[in-house]
């Protein structure tokens, strides 16, 4: 909550100077970093080591920018939506989506497990 909160105050401060798709982009991109690091080691409790699980964060990331700044493209160009509820209906979308792609793709702790059972044998 406390990455999507502070998403959404980047999209209101930079709304007005910019556009919708820009203003959801860069709340994005700001907030990247400190989701990765939420994610790791208090949400999903995996405690990886960054580089195993990083590309695989942002290949969510992306996938879950896509659809926000889509939907924000969206809603802006062919709808009367106002444009202060536009990240709340893409919330809907990406939220679920990046929660399940986080926890069963990218700190998914099968791998853990096993290396904690079996030590660091190759």
């Amino acid at each position: 909550m406390l990455n999507t909160g502070l998403t959404y105050v980047i999209y209101l401060l930079l709304i007005k100077a910019t556009n919708a798709t820009f203003a959801m982009a860069i709340g994005y991109g700001v907030t990247s970093l400190i989701g990765l690091t939420l994610n790791n080691r208090w949400v999903f409790n995996a405690h990886a080591q960054f580089k195993s699980v990083v590309m695989k964060y942002y290949v969510t990331y992306l996938f879950t920018w896509i659809i926000s700044v889509g939907f924000a493209n969206a809603a802006s160009s062919w709808s009367q939506m106002n444009t202060t509820l536009i990240p709340l209906f893409s919330l809907i979308l990406t939220v679920p989506t990046n929660f399940l792609l986080s926890k069963f793709w990218v700190f998914h702790r099968q791998k853990l497990k096993e290396v904690r059972q079996n030590g660091n044998q190759p």
